[in-house]
């Protein structure tokens, strides 16, 4: 599941939430040579949930993540329309949850969201800073809040009603402000129960009070069935995953060094799509805007998940089109994965892999926001 790259931006009035979303992977080496080893499976594409115009139910803005629900469902958080709307297994319509608005059950700035393992859902919203919950068919239920400065900015479902997430940690100590970068699991209140990961965030501190995070950390991450959770550093010159039980013990570690490189000159032209967020005295803005000004490298890993039979997917970002290593929880490599549509770089969607299936959405596209569904099949 493509998490995304979430920078914050902290004044003493607003903060403001940056994600970047595609342009920035990264391309590297060969995929592996044709010589005896794991096999080649082929993700093939099945069918697509979207449109330009027409009906609303399915024209999206902003697609911010998708993942499947009880029943084979297909679920999407559309940020611009503020609701998460359902879909059969076959992409047919069924309903949405939640609208826009500040109060129960509404959305200001909904930016993720984690199916439970009762089967409900959790959303979350940046500008109310609080978690919404919701059951199998939609009801609202109830919210988790005093988040700060934001919720966790991604979110997935563990068992037992847990949530792990990605979130910016903020304390004050002295005269000095420092902030992290961390992956924790919550259960029960805004409080995180364990920490898996934690990495230092830059501050440059300017006039006025003004705080501004810099590039990095990122990272991403995946929750198992069982409550295991891998996280991968996004890096454009390492490949890192660390895989932990539930309870926090390091459990598998993959590390091992990556050349830089670049973008394409068409990657370069494309550019990619900010995101900006602002809260100012209680009244929130939102926009997207293209920018020229991307990070030149891929980074090596893309995203990360793990499947309905407990494999993890490591998504290479390093290469020119789509493709994965599969380990077990070991961290032995299993298979080599490829889908069969040639995606180009600009082109290439984001990947939400999980318990249910294979998902990929276009978060900025060259046409229009789409989902894309795929099966797992042993190459023709």
């Amino acid at each position: 599941m493509k998490k995304g790259i979430f920078t914050i931006a902290v004044l003493m009035s607003l903060a403001v939430l940056t994600a970047s979303c595609g342009g920035s992977q990264e391309e590297g080496a060969e995929a592996p040579a044709a010589t005896p080893g794991p096999d080649t499976l082929v993700l093939a594409l099945e069918d697509t949930i979207g449109l330009e115009m027409g009906d609303s139910s399915y024209v999206f803005g902003m697609i911010m993540e998708a993942r499947y629900a009880g029943g084979g469902r297909i679920a999407v958080l559309d940020m611009q329309r503020a609701c998460l709307s359902l879909y059969s297994a076959e992409g047919a319509f069924l309903r949405t949850i939640g609208s826009p608005g500040p109060g129960p059950g509404e959305f200001q700035v909904p930016i993720d969201f984690a199916v439970m393992s009762d089967g409900g859902f959790a959303v979350a919203d940046a500008v109310a800073r609080n978690i919404s919950f919701f059951d199998s068919e939609g009801a609202y239920v109830g919210m988790m809040g005093d988040f700060f400065p934001t919720p966790p900015m991604s979110i997935e479902g563990g068992p037992d009603g847990t949530f792990v997430g990605q979130a910016m940690g903020m304390v004050m100590t002295g005269q000095q402000m420092e902030a992290s970068l961390e992956i924790a699991k919550w259960s029960d209140s805004s409080e995180a129960d364990v920490v898996y990961m934690e990495k230092p965030m830059e501050l440059d501190i300017q006039g006025g009070g003004q705080a501004t995070l810099q590039r990095g950390p990122e990272l991403d991450f995946a929750v198992g069935s069982d409550g295991s959770v891998f996280i991968a550093e996004i890096s454009d010159t390492m490949f890192a995953v660390t895989g932990y039980s539930p309870s926090g013990e390091e459990i598998m570690s993959l590390h091992e060094e990556a050349d830089r490189t670049p973008l394409t000159q068409e990657e370069l032209d494309a550019g990619s799509l900010a995101l900006s967020i602002q809260v100012v005295d209680g009244e929130a803005s939102a926009g997207a805007n293209r920018v020229s000004d991307v990070y030149p490298w891929r980074n090596v890993i893309s995203s990360i998940g793990v499947d309905g039979e407990d494999r993890i997917w490591v998504e290479m970002g390093n290469l020119d089109h789509p493709f994965f290593r599969v380990y077990d929880y070991s961290g032995q490599l299993l298979f080599y994965a490829v889908t069969d549509v040639p995606f180009t770089p600009v082109s290439r969607p984001d990947f939400m892999i999980g318990n249910g299936g294979f998902l990929a959405c276009d978060r900025d596209p060259l046409d229009y926001p789409k989902i894309f569904t795929f099966s797992l099949r042993a190459p023709s």
